[in-house]
């Protein structure tokens, strides 16, 4: 069992002379579906050892790997005079369900007690779908195993409500970076708000390149934690680089990012009630015509992420109004950087709002019946009483 079970609410775990490590970076890479299709995986921890020489000297950056073989905990290291070396210092000797929250929380216990550290970032590498409830299971989802180590994407993924509880029980986390679609989402980051001190992550799509892990390592280790340098080196990549869909054409890879500060969040939670409960009626709905959204897989019928300053802007009338409620805003996230378009494997090259652009999206309930099954499921949030919708009816 871990040294660190029992410790909740982002209450920091002082085990003495327990402590070997400064930070230890955890990269929970679930890659049994699709994304082992096309080695993203394989590039990425690259990438990792192409920055070994960033970690510093009394931390560690960990991989727990699941793939097409059976997973394995790999230490991403640099010794002098030496390539760098993913190190492999755990092997599974069967195949491990990496969809399923009780593997993380083994993986955790390894990690903790094998590499006791004054503070733990954890990395999400995998499919997302926000809080929104998975075909099969109503849950809200993180990570695919397929359980067939094969390259499909049906398989288990974790609620995030369940993610949060396991997470409970170890030391808060400095970070929590999703190297996944969607998934910087207000319902999601509200949800592990006592878990993490930091969520860094997309409203929208994830590249297929995903995350540029060389120009990452560096400031994961950071002391202060700088999630707003994590975002800018994610961003600059995809800015300032011409990296085509299809190695041909005009259309070409962007990002969108932010970082919350998750100590912000009861206040924003606070203020979005506020907003809420003035002007939110069953009665009247919200014109949501031309608010960013970010889900064109569905975009005929079902825009389930919106913008969540584009979206509150639209909703607030009183601009005294918008302008207190945006200040706290911004508090909470206190870094989003967007290029001008985002890539959705659906529709392709999206534009973005970047005047209304905040960086998190929000569930907006609707009145019409292809909404009744995903209102049913927002009510189950922590977000949807906090933030004001169970007070105006929904």
């Amino acid at each position: 069992m871990s040294l660190f079970l029992g410790v909740t609410s982002c209450h920091w775990f002082n085990p003495d002379d327990e402590v070997v490590y400064d930070r230890t970076v955890l990269a929970y890479i679930a890659a049994e579906n699709s994304l082992s299709y096309g080695a993203f995986h394989e590039q990425d921890i690259d990438e990792m050892l192409q920055a070994a020489g960033d970690i510093p000297a009394n931390s560690r950056l960990l991989i727990y790997l699941d793939d097409t073989s059976n997973p394995r905990i790999l230490s991403i290291e640099q010794q002098s005079g030496r390539r760098p070396t993913s190190r492999v210092v755990h092997e599974y000797s069967e195949e491990q369900n990496s969809g399923d929250v009780e593997t993380l929380r083994t993986v955790m216990e390894w990690v903790c007690d094998h590499y006791p550290s004054s503070s733990y970032g954890l990395i999400f590498w995998s499919h997302g779908d926000a809080w929104l409830p998975a075909k099969a299971v109503p849950q809200r989802s993180i990570c695919i195993d397929n359980g067939r180590n094969n390259y499909s994407n049906s398989g288990s993924k974790m609620d995030i409500a369940d993610v949060a509880d396991v997470l409970d029980g170890f030391p808060c986390l400095e970070f929590i970076l999703f190297d996944a679609c969607f998934m910087q989402a207000v319902e999601v980051a509200y949800e592990l708000r006592h878990v993490t001190r930091h969520v860094i992550a997309s409203p929208a799509e994830i590249p297929n390149p995903g995350a540029p892990y060389e120009r990452m390592v560096k400031p994961f280790f950071s002391v202060p934690f700088d999630g707003a340098e994590v975002v800018e080196q994610y961003y600059r990549m995809y800015n300032d680089s011409v990296i085509s869909v299809f190695g041909y054409g005009s259309d070409r890879y962007g990002v969108s990012l932010s970082v919350i500060d998750c100590s912000r969040l009861d206040a924003l939670a606070d203020a979005t009630a506020e907003m809420i409960t003035k002007y939110v009626s069953r009665d009247e709905a919200t014109d949501l015509k031309g608010i960013q959204r970010y889900y064109p897989l569905s975009s005929k019928s079902r825009p389930e992420f919106y913008d969540m300053n584009g979206y509150m802007r639209r909703l607030i009338k009183d601009e005294a109004d918008y302008v207190r409620w945006k200040s706290v805003f911004d508090l909470a996230v206190p870094y989003a950087r967007s290029t001008a378009w985002w890539y959705s494997n659906d529709a392709y090259t999206q534009r973005v709002d970047l005047d209304n652009y905040g960086g998190v999206s929000c569930y907006v309930p609707q009145d019409r019946s292809i909404y009744d099954g995903l209102n049913e499921k927002f009510r189950t949030t922590s977000w949807y009483v906090a933030a004001g919708w169970q007070e105006v009816g929904w």
